[in-house]
């Protein structure tokens, strides 16, 4: 409230109705909040300055790395953050796509302003590798560089008309006018959302291997979900293993029959694993401490990534 009666809007934190709180309050466990990392542990996380400013290195700008790099610099260490893309966001410029998920790229505008207004340094475009540490000789890393998607062995994986779920998200790649989605968990049940409501597709068809899909998400959204994906006529095949991939679509095991779904456009959305190539190569070689933060550590969602990042940042 003193923020608004102050006019200091960009230092309100918006909520991007993920509804964690609620799923935490039906579970009778603690509430907690996937843009403030103190919400319900006030007393657990203070920011506070810390004895010894040092020089900090920030190795990726998706949530995990920018609340990092926030924290480090409230705290009063030196931070710059290095990103190898030209835009800072991360996974959330692909999870911000839908319009229907617009607070989450509200709330990564608001990481980005209140990194900048605490002078971190920030050079895009620029892949970090051992080298320019041993150069330029941090004190600290923490590497928050994400997740590469899963790439199932199915034949065919690799056709030109097979891409990447966040990809598609981002606005990196398009799709035809028919599309198959593998996988449906959160990320693929999105995929078909954003491109019915979004990009006005009406044949798309996912393909998921367990019994139920969207699994993963939570219980005070997960009818939500369902609703549209019904609304919108989203073709659903569960206990679906997908066999093979052609230029005519997907061939999938339902039930011990194969099935052949006709598909323009196949996307993969069958999750992430850690990218873990930079870590290894920087441990115990440049004589710095390393800390990992976000995907890069565990695959989470984005409450995981930042409160990752600021509890790394209060150890510094």
């Amino acid at each position: 409230m003193n923020k608004a009666a102050e006019g200091r809007f960009d230092d309100i934190v918006p909520c991007t109705s993920c509804c964690l709180c609620f799923d935490a309050w039906s579970r009778t466990e603690p509430i907690y909040c996937q843009v403030n990392a103190r919400a319900g542990r006030e007393l657990e996380l203070n920011i506070i300055p810390a004895r010894q400013q040092k020089k900090v290195f920030v190795v990726g700008g998706g949530p995990g790395g920018v609340e990092a790099a926030r924290v480090a610099g409230l705290r009063g260490h030196k931070v710059t953050l290095f990103e190898k893309s030209k835009r800072l966001g991360g996974a959330l410029n692909a999870a911000g796509g839908p319009s229907v998920k617009d607070g989450v790229g509200y709330f990564r505008d608001y990481l980005i302003k209140q990194m900048r207004k605490e002078g971190i340094e920030i050079r895009l475009s620029t892949e970090v590798d051992n080298a320019i540490i041993e150069k330029e000789r941090p004190d600290a890393v923490i590497v928050a560089i994400g997740a590469t998607p899963i790439i199932p062995a199915i034949p065919g994986v690799t056709g030109k008309n097979v891409v990447i779920a966040a990809d598609v998200m981002a606005g990196m790649k398009s799709v035809g006018n028919k599309v198959v989605i593998g996988g449906g968990g959160m990320v693929g049940c999105e995929l078909a959302d954003f491109l019915h409501e979004e990009k006005g597709k009406t044949d798309i068809t996912i393909l998921e291997m367990l019994p139920k899909v969207a699994i993963d998400v939570g219980p005070t959204l997960r009818w939500v979900v369902r609703k549209r994906l019904d609304e919108f006529k989203i073709k659903i095949k569960t206990n679906a293993r997908v066999s093979e991939i052609t230029a005519e679509g997907v061939k999938s095991v339902c039930g011990g029959a194969t099935e052949v779904f006709e598909a323009d456009t196949v996307v993969i959305a069958v999750g992430y694993e850690p990218s873990k190539k930079l870590v290894r190569e920087i441990e115990g070689k440049a004589g710095v401490s390393v800390e990992t933060v976000g995907d890069c550590d565990k695959i989470a969602r984005i409450a995981e990534a930042v409160e990752s990042g600021f509890r790394a940042a209060l150890k510094l």
